[in-house]
């Protein structure tokens, strides 16, 4: 029965996650439920072995009380209840997400008020979660067994003589080891891990092997990283330094104003500019033609949460926590802000919502922001969204107002959050902005209306021409992938479009955002960048257009003025991967074991981790450098540069 709950809760994860695994036919699709057997039964083994226990111990006097039956009854019932209700509600996150949830989910919601607010919204959105935990509750209480205690056993003396208690204790002991073999996972030397799926199916398949609640156990109080020693530290130097000097210290230094606006859940699928379709974002596609635009972008995870410290400290997540969360966030680090308040800037923090979100307010004095603006330095509900905070429209205006009287030179980072579930807008623009394929669609349009009066607005500030831009995305959001040649938001899209397009599903292209910087009557920073670049390079790219003279530590490099071939970092399921042009490598922490190209092959078929041996070497090497100082900076508290 609990097998069956955990087949039903996987089938509810890929119906609901369908366009994700439109490629996977029904043969595979049966192989990857067949693999997922093995974690599914270590998490019932786990869960259920007090379960196990009391039903294999020989004590049939015990066994013949309705109490005691009706006690293991409820147990098996509230546990296994529990466990695939856990499993659906993280199959509707990680629409939102596409990870499946670790253990760091559980500090998110039991320290954020925002679960709190969120919470009836999401029930009545996803009532039927509960709905079917009824049935299931009705269907168990109706076909579990019930205990009719055997005639020929002396209940009242609880006689059996000595062969019977033998046997009965030899049958115990084997299903207690069939239950420690099962909560292992195995006969193998070491339990089974999260990076155990990857060795039967594809890296964008794990998430259908897996399943959440296993996900969260065995992350549960892993607080602290393993060191990686792949190389001495000269030669790991060598493949890959986080120390990054300046292009030329005789430049003096540029006070420019520096604005980061950074976009809550827009996908580069979204960006018509970026894209062979109109997409969502008209004000975004003007002003890339004026900007310097990055074609190959990717944030380095996949939760707001990741994109702050990527690109404030240049950290990328390589870990289960986010740093924000980790035992390392006391860690010292050197970042932007801290640079820039060493040149007198004037440095704040915009976030229209709930002071303590995603602990925002604690991070921005962490990176030593000056000031910080929420909802409640807005002081104004009516515009609050009912959920997350104040809408983008009229905070982004209370941020160009703020600028406004802001001394220059001044650092200012906005992070935008209407588009964001549950995808409200104000009552007055409700008819303005059209459905699309996807409800959050309608918000990325408004949002990206609010850039647009933003900008307006700001142009006509006298610190507008003396300020560079940046605009990110913190990570992408939901995707959605014609099947067909067929109309998609009144646009044809051909066969080879729609290929490029199954990009945006695999282990790189889920990534991917849009990532531009525009700086008003700088012609040399218009143009189109294939280069390969992440949320870390956005740090050192901004200290380097200023001129800034001395070295840094950053996981990033420059973006502008740089020949070295792009990279970006990703922490997938468990496995570390590093993209590179049109390829991408995985590495178990071990050993590299897939690389594909993203291109030719965007379903990721085609491993030629053995056909492509100098690329695989150097993709290795490269990202075991990264793995090794990533590890070695963090436990050994050595983030910045040693002077």
């Amino acid at each position: 029965m609990a097998l069956v709950l955990f087949f039903i809760s996987r089938l509810f994860f890929y119906i609901f996650n369908y366009n994700l695994y439109t490629e996977v036919g029904l043969f595979e699709l049966t192989k990857l439920f067949f693999y997922g057997l093995r974690f599914d039964l270590s998490v019932i083994c786990y869960f259920n072995s007090l379960f196990i226990l009391l039903h294999i111990i020989p004590w049939p006097k015990l066994y013949a009380k309705k109490s005691f039956q009706l006690t293991l009854l409820g147990y098996f019932l509230i546990t296994n209840l529990l466990l695939t209700i856990g499993n659906m509600a993280d199959s509707i996150y990680f629409h939102f997400v596409q990870k499946r949830s670790t253990a760091d989910v559980f500090k998110l919601i039991f320290t954020a008020d925002d679960f709190f607010i969120l919470l009836p919204k999401f029930l009545s959105d996803y009532w039927y979660i509960l709905g079917l935990a009824i049935v299931f509750f009705i269907v168990i209480w109706r076909i579990y067994p019930k205990y009719n205690p055997p005639a020929d056993i002396n209940i009242a003396n609880n006689k059996r003589d000595i062969l019977q208690l033998l046997y009965e204790l030899t049958i115990m002991f084997i299903f207690l080891g069939l239950a420690l073999i099962g909560a292992r996972g195995g006969l193998q030397l070491k339990p089974l891990t999260i990076i155990d799926a990857s060795k039967n199916v594809k890296a964008a398949h794990m998430p259908l092997v897996l399943n959440s609640i296993f996900t969260c156990m065995t992350t549960y109080n892993h607080k602290y990283l393993e060191e990686r020693n792949y190389f001495s530290n000269e030669e790991a130097v060598n493949y890959y330094s986080v120390i990054k000097y300046p292009s030329d210290d005789s430049l003096e230094f540029r006070n420019k104003n520096v604005v980061v606006l950074l976009l809550e859940s827009f996908s580069r699928e979204y960006v018509g500019a970026l894209n062979n379709y109109s997409g969502y974002t008209p004000f975004i596609d003007s002003l890339s033609r004026h900007s310097l635009v990055f074609e190959n972008a990717y944030s380095n995870g996949l939760r707001s949460i990741d994109a702050i410290p990527a690109i404030i400290v240049g950290l990328p997540t390589l870990m289960d926590d986010p740093f924000i969360t980790s035992s390392y966030s006391t860690n010292s680090t050197k970042g932007l802000v801290e640079i820039l308040n060493e040149k007198n800037y004037h440095t704040a923090f915009f976030h229209g919502g709930n002071t303590g979100t995603m602990n925002f307010d604690g991070f921005a004095s962490y990176a030593g922001f000056k000031e910080y603006y929420g909802r409640e330095e807005y002081d104004n509900d009516k515009d609050y969204d009912g959920h997350w905070g104040i809408y983008d429209e009229p905070f982004l205006q209370y941020f160009a107002k703020k600028l406004n009287s802001f001394t220059q030179p001044f650092f200012a980072f906005e992070f935008t959050l209407s588009s964001h579930y549950p995808y409200n807008l104000p009552a007055h623009h409700q008819d303005r902005f059209p459905e699309g394929t996807l409800k959050i669609h309608r918000v990325v349009r408004y949002t990206d209306y609010s850039l647009k009066k933003f900008f307006q607005t700001a142009s006509k500030m006298e610190w507008y021409n003396n300020t560079i831009f940046v605009i990110a995305a913190d990570h992408p959001a939901q995707s959605v992938i014609p099947n067909t040649t067929n109309d998609f938001e009144n646009h044809e899209i051909s066969v080879v479009d729609q290929q490029k397009m199954r990009y945006y599903k695999n282990t790189s292209g889920r990534y991917s955002i849009p990532m531009m910087i525009f700086v008003p009557n700088d012609t040399s920073m218009v143009g189109i960048s294939s280069k390969t670049v992440q949320q870390t390079d956005l740090f050192p790219t901004i200290l380097d257009y200023l001129n800034h003279n001395e070295p840094i530590y950053a996981f990033g490099t420059r973006m502008i003025n740089d020949s070295l071939e792009g990279l970006a970092v990703h922490y997938v399921n468990g496995l570390y991967q590093i993209t590179s042009g049109d390829y991408c490598l995985l590495m178990d922490g071990t050993n590299s074991i897939y690389l594909y190209n993203n291109i030719k092959d965007p379903g990721h078929n085609n491993n030629l981790l053995n056909s492509n041996h100098k690329l695989s070497l150097e993709l290795d090497k490269t990202i075991k450098a990264i793995v090794q100082q990533y590890t070695s900076g963090m436990i050994r508290n050595k983030l910045m540069v040693e002077k």
